[in-house]
């Protein structure tokens, strides 16, 4: 069995993959005067080709790296960049090489990861000062890197981050985060309290919201998590919490008077034993939660409503009706008037199906 790291194992590879990542060199010539070109990827097992450049690299083989760019194999490949693999699972002997010979360091790969990521990703901590101080820098563009490591718990690497001028509010969106939260905002959606003080420690900003309105104590009470949602509110500005406050934000959607005394009622628990979504239980009124779907307003009325995590009961002051929010295909189904809603929970949720 040959094991490439985390390209895979496989029974059998072909004698030109052995010579590239044992470095021999005396092979790789022959190879090349018999016609081979060192650009075109070599089939491995039945589903997986890489190039040759990117073999020598995976396996840390600097004398195959160096024989393979002197006769030009492509450093700036879109789909594998040198450098990108280099900082992944390399050496900084063989990062500087790739450097020094062209490779972009500010390159990203075909799922668009960067230099930081790549580095993460092999575990390779000790190059992340290496990429940093060779100019791609962490102000500039470590904020997606330190938004995932978040979930790592990896301080030392946190602190690397911070200690270079991480933008610590980072919240762009990508295919991971296309919600567009905050460093904190994961934190608190893995409901890891002693990270959310960490990054708050470290000037992290505890207003910034969501794309879908929702900001660190929104989600703890989401989350049910009631230590973590008092550590919030109060750091929070204390009209975040007023009741006048927030009946001046809601008047824009123009909520019936009967639907907020609803929401201010202590019964909003309901289990739908009939229903597949179990059971739904809805925001106390003063944690209700704006937020925008384009240019339309609307107000997240449910906590949860059972397993379904990508439904949100919302009010949608266009149409004067409960709807329902789906956030993974960010759909908007509007259901019923709120009274309806009430007297056929269950009814008007299947409905959706």
């Amino acid at each position: 069995m040959i094991h490439l790291k985390d390209l895979g194992s496989f029974e059998s590879v072909p004698k030109l993959v052995t010579n590239i990542i044992n470095g021999n060199i005396t092979a790789l010539e022959s190879a090349l005067n018999s016609g081979w070109d060192i650009d075109e990827p070599i089939q491995i097992g039945k589903y997986s080709e890489y190039s040759p450049l990117q073999l020598a690299l995976v396996m840390d083989c600097l004398p195959s790296v160096k024989w393979l760019v002197e006769h030009g194999a492509d450093l700036n490949d879109k789909e594998n960049p040198s450098f990108l693999l280099a900082v992944r699972y390399g050496n900084q002997e063989i990062v500087d090489y790739v450097v020094a010979q062209g490779a972009n360091i500010n390159a990203l790969n075909s799922v668009d990861v960067d230099a930081f990521q790549a580095a993460l990703y092999g575990k390779r901590y000790e190059n992340l000062q290496l990429i940093h101080d060779l100019g791609h820098s962490v102000q500039k563009y470590g904020g997606r890197a330190f938004r995932n490591a978040i979930t790592d718990k990896n301080y030392e690497v946190l602190d690397f981050f911070i200690t270079n001028g991480v933008d610590i509010n980072y919240n762009k969106p990508d295919s991971v985060y296309p919600f567009k939260p905050t460093p904190l905002c994961v934190a608190a959606r893995y409901v890891d309290l002693q990270m959310c003080k960490y990054l708050v420690e470290h000037g992290a900003d505890v207003t910034i919201t969501e794309k879908d309105g929702m900001r660190p104590y929104s989600i703890a009470i989401e989350k049910s998590d009631m230590e973590m949602a008092e550590y919030f509110k109060n750091l929070e500005p204390a009209e975040y919490h007023d009741k006048q406050n927030k009946m001046d934000q809601l008047k824009p959607f123009k909520l019936p008077k009967a639907l907020i005394s609803f929401l201010e009622g202590d019964n909003l628990y309901f289990e739908l034993p009939d229903s597949d979504f179990i059971s739904i239980e809805f925001l106390p009124l003063l944690d209700t939660v704006p937020f925008k779907w384009g240019r339309r307003k609307l107000l997240r009325l449910s906590k949860e409503l059972g397993e379904y995590n990508d439904y949100q009961i919302v009010w949608d002051p266009k149409s004067k009706k409960i709807s329902c929010y789906d956030i993974e295909h960010q759909e908007l189904r509007e259901l019923c008037k709120f009274d309806e809603f009430m007297f056929d929970m269950a009814g008007q949720l299947e409905s959706l199906f």
